[in-house]
């Protein structure tokens, strides 16, 4: 599998030598044709993370959710970003959000492009670049490269589309529960050294219960056991691993209860949780816990990996 992964780069690399020898480049599809048809989401961040491009706004009278007020400098980047098809007939813009420091985009190339990606990005920074510089002369507006994920599966347009929607309502939410999404390095919890973001007062919760179920179980049990389980006043503690495990975790987030989440990766500066899992952690319903450092390569979920997060979760269960 290695070798066939390599053999991909290699031949991804020779076809795209100008792109794929570029330094910049923060993350892309091994192996993916940047020129054909697809529907890309494009994330990139003003340098240092300078809210040059507008202003968040709470909810008033015209605006039933947060919004993001733009400055002359994000009216111009929403000019450029919606004049892409004009250099390039092959792309269709399908959607666009604006945050004071980033933004997310969604283009359609419909058919081949006479170059990569990656340029038509490069040009659209340009634009904005000479906006930026006779808005604050020599300060950079991008950082260097760019982030991009292509669609790939049913309804993930859609998934997509919401997420961007709710871009200025989930940094909101944020700004005014910033305890509970600020990332904590180095905690120790039952006498393990954690990374950690959410409601640490759930560790104090009376009853704290281990979500633990075998993947032999049947439907059946896993019914029963979420019964034993979810009863008021107490905390799940899980790496929700095997799908009867996912199955009782997902039924204690929709209804309410709390949950602390055992994670298999760490957490960066900027980490948020994401889909109902933010929801929760604004309601201060929801710990996130990880014994592990972040890494922002995909790691298989090994044996020994599911072996620690179980023996957290226990811990963490049992006090000990």
């Amino acid at each position: 599998m290695d070798d066939k992964r390599n053999e991909g780069r290699r031949q991804w690399a020779s076809k795209h030598p100008d792109v794929a020898a570029t330094p910049s480049m923060k993350r892309r599809m091994v192996g993916h044709d940047y020129q054909e048809r697809a529907v890309y989401l494009i994330t990139l961040c003003v340098e240092q993370r300078i809210p040059r491009l507008g202003v968040l706004c709470g909810p008033d009278n015209d605006h039933a959710q947060p919004w993001v007020k733009l400055s002359p400098l994000g009216e111009s980047v929403k000019a450029e970003w919606l004049g892409i098809p004009r250099y390039y007939p092959q792309i269709r813009v399908l959607a666009l959000t604006i945050m004071p420091d980033h933004l997310h985009g969604i283009l359609f190339v419909t058919e081949p492009l006479p170059v990569h990606l990656g340029k038509v990005i490069n040009g659209f920074k340009a634009g904005c670049n000479r906006a930026a510089r006779e808005s604050v002369a020599g300060v950079p507006l991008w950082e260097q490269g760019y982030t991009d994920g292509v669609l790939q599966g049913k309804g993930q347009l859609e998934r997509w589309k919401a997420y961007l929607g709710d871009n200025p309502r989930r940094l909101w939410v944020k700004r005014n529960h910033q305890d509970l999404f600020t990332v904590t390095h180095h905690l120790t919890i039952a006498g393990t050294a954690v990374n950690a973001m959410g409601n640490h007062r759930l560790l104090q919760q009376p009853s704290i219960v281990q979500v633990y179920c075998s993947r032999r179980m049947s439907e059946e049990d896993i019914a029963r056991e979420g019964e034993r389980l979810l009863v008021p006043g107490n905390v799940l503690v899980s790496p929700a691993i095997s799908p009867g495990e996912k199955a009782i975790m997902t039924k204690a987030l929709e209804e309410g209860f709390p949950v602390i989440l055992i994670s298999s990766n760490g957490f960066t500066e900027m980490a948020k949780p994401g889909g109902k899992l933010f929801d929760a952690c604004a309601a201060g319903k929801l710990l996130m816990v990880s014994p592990f450092e972040h890494r922002n390569d995909y790691q298989r979920l090994t044996a020994e990996c599911c072996r620690t997060m179980n023996a957290l979760a226990r811990a963490i269960a049992t006090r000990q």
